[in-house]
């Protein structure tokens, strides 16, 4: 999960306190506190508090839009999953209302389930953003710390799977999605023996309105070179205005309502992932977990997205 803004803005502020002679020793004192310091550890880490789970600002959030969780099974605490969030979309929101706070209640709707969201390890080492991130509890979205989170029973991590690469392609009434080379969250599941739960957001994609710069080539290269460096990129958007503008940098109000399916049980697999029989299972289960993607999208599409433009497509 990116955070489009606050990234960007925070460096900039960073950079732009840098030459301002009364603090910035301060800023070069908490810039090498952050890459030296106990930040990077604790992303990999279950240790961390997560006091800011529980602010209240994250029901105003759920509020505004509303945000709606649909549960349609109930999960083992005994056992361990990987939830699986799509679309990406541009802000993410479902992830900062559902996962990453208690805005709708995830602890009371999933009780025994010890869930961490994870994100770019960019973020990280982002001022501002990176102590957001400690105190809500995010983790790297590397393999090696999902691999340690889901280590025991009754925990869980939230991927927003399609990434930057998703966010490029959300414009409202259509649901397009990066999935079918996305395969490294199933390797994780056949490491650890977790099991994949879909999540389809339905109206994530109408929060903002991305300009498509498919057409521009220097903007289009300009998102791809941002992805490559950092891993996230800047999608061009606009949204509400204040005061009765009809153009402005808020989320539009729509209903947002996310369909929690039902685990996908994937046995814990010891061998070689690089092997033909590694590669099978990948294969076997990558395939399960689109079949249930798609059998939510299939059974909610009319009642949640009776505007769409454009049906769930797998684009890449």
């Amino acid at each position: 999960m990116s955070l489009y803004f606050t990234t960007p803005t925070a460096w900039a502020l960073t950079v732009w306190q840098l030459f301002n002679p009364r603090i910035s020793w301060l800023i070069i004192l908490y810039l090498l506190y952050i890459w030296y310091g106990p930040g990077k550890k604790a992303a990999a880490s279950l240790s961390w508090p997560t006091y800011l789970r529980h602010w209240s600002i994250w029901k105003h959030l759920a509020d505004y839009f509303p945000v709606r969780l649909i549960k349609t099974v109930e999960l083992d605490p005994a056992k361990r999953y990987i939830f699986g969030l799509h679309p990406h979309g541009v802000l993410t929101i479902s992830a900062w209302a559902l996962f990453a706070s208690e805005g709708t209640n995830f602890s009371r709707t999933f009780p025994g389930i010890n869930l961490r969201v994870a994100t770019l390890k960019w973020n990280f080492i982002t001022p501002i953003a990176r102590e957001l991130m400690l105190l809500l509890g995010f983790v790297d979205a590397d393999a090696s710390t999902l691999r340690r989170v889901l280590s025991a029973p009754g925990r869980a991590v939230m991927l927003a799977i399609g990434g930057a690469e998703e966010a490029l392609l959300a414009r409202p009434g259509f649901n397009d999605l990066v999935l079918n080379k996305r395969k490294g969250f199933v390797k994780v599941v056949l490491q650890t023996g977790a099991a994949l739960v879909p999540v389809y957001t339905f109206g994530e994609n109408d929060v903002v309105t991305v300009v498509d710069t498919s057409k521009v080539g220097w903007a289009r290269s300009f998102q791809r070179g941002l992805k490559s460096i950092t891993g996230f990129t800047l999608p061009f958007v606009y949204g509400r205005g204040l005061f009765g503008m009809p153009v402005g940098m808020l989320p539009h109000r729509v209903p947002l309502t996310a369909v929690v399916g039902a685990p996908i049980q994937v046995p814990k697999f010891t061998g070689d992932l690089k092997s033909e029989e590694g590669l099978k299972l990948i294969e076997e289960y990558h395939a399960r977990y689109v079949e249930g993607l798609k059998a939510i999208w299939n059974e909610h599409k009319n009642k949640c997205a009776p505007n769409r433009r454009r049906s769930l497509e797998i684009v890449q």
